[in-house]
């Protein structure tokens, strides 16, 4: 499939990063200066993107801010391509992501969403940067809703816990007038030392796509391999409950 656009994003300026507690499907009103992109057809051109590699204590590293200068949710297929600080390819590093944009999955609403990229391979930790490339970016025929979704752990008699907590279901309340479609992830982070960044180490879902009616709450339960990742990573490791818009 050819390639609608290709760009390198502008790491140094750093985007807003997401504390580690909050949604990622966010709108962010940021604007990104100087960004050059290739001309690109329809939907496609009005995505922009910008890469942090860091974001500051209590906030996900390698966050990738990603800006939707149009009024319709985004869907886009993106490929990345790991660069190091003198913009050099790294072919050796694979880049896939927390929230699915490079599988079509992360829904980006008017104004801007983010992404969490994982570097692996050899040579990752040299990645500074990326170029991001649009492989499909497709309308999504949905409300545009104002608010992120409220996501709180419970235990088994309904009482809410926090993230680092063995919860067993996920409340998700909407209060917007429009419903929204999101998903959940179980989110375990590594514990790098010295100079090495944070990235997730463990990325599990939290059951299906769920549609969130308006101002009103839905439990989503824990099982299967997200519950066997809450017990294994509670309370021992840095772990986060993370909803995003999806389709």
């Amino acid at each position: 499939m050819p390639l609608l656009s290709s760009t390198a994003t502008r790491s140094r300026h750093r985007a807003h990063g997401a504390p580690l507690g909050v949604l990622a499907g966010l709108v962010v009103t940021l604007l990104l200066t100087g960004c050059g992109l290739v001309a690109r057809p329809g939907a496609a051109s009005l995505l922009r993107f910008e890469f942090a590699p860091t974001t500051g204590d209590g906030y996900m590293n390698q966050l990738l801010t990603i800006y939707n200068d149009g009024t319709r949710l985004l869907a886009p297929t993106l490929e990345f391509t790991a660069l190091d600080a003198f913009r050099n390819p790294l072919p050796a590093v694979k880049v896939t992501t927390v929230y699915g944009s490079d599988r079509g999955r992360l829904v980006v609403p008017p104004g801007g969403g983010v992404d969490v990229l994982v570097f692996t391979g050899e040579g990752a930790a040299s990645a500074e940067d990326v170029a991001v490339s649009v492989r499909t970016a497709e309308v999504v025929d949905a409300p545009v809703v104002g608010v992120e979704p409220v996501v709180t752990p419970m235990d088994d008699s309904g009482r809410a816990l926090d993230r680092n907590s063995r919860f067993t279901a996920v409340s998700l309340r909407n209060d917007d007038s429009e419903p929204m479609s999101v998903r959940l992830v179980y989110i375990v982070w590594t514990e790098p030392e010295g100079d090495e960044r944070q990235q997730a180490e463990q990325v599990v879902p939290v059951g299906d796509l769920v549609v969130l009616p308006p101002n009103q709450s839905t439990l989503v339960p824990v099982t299967g391999a997200a519950r066997t990742a809450v017990e294994g990573a509670a309370g021992r490791v840095p772990a986060s409950i993370k909803a995003y818009l999806s389709r």
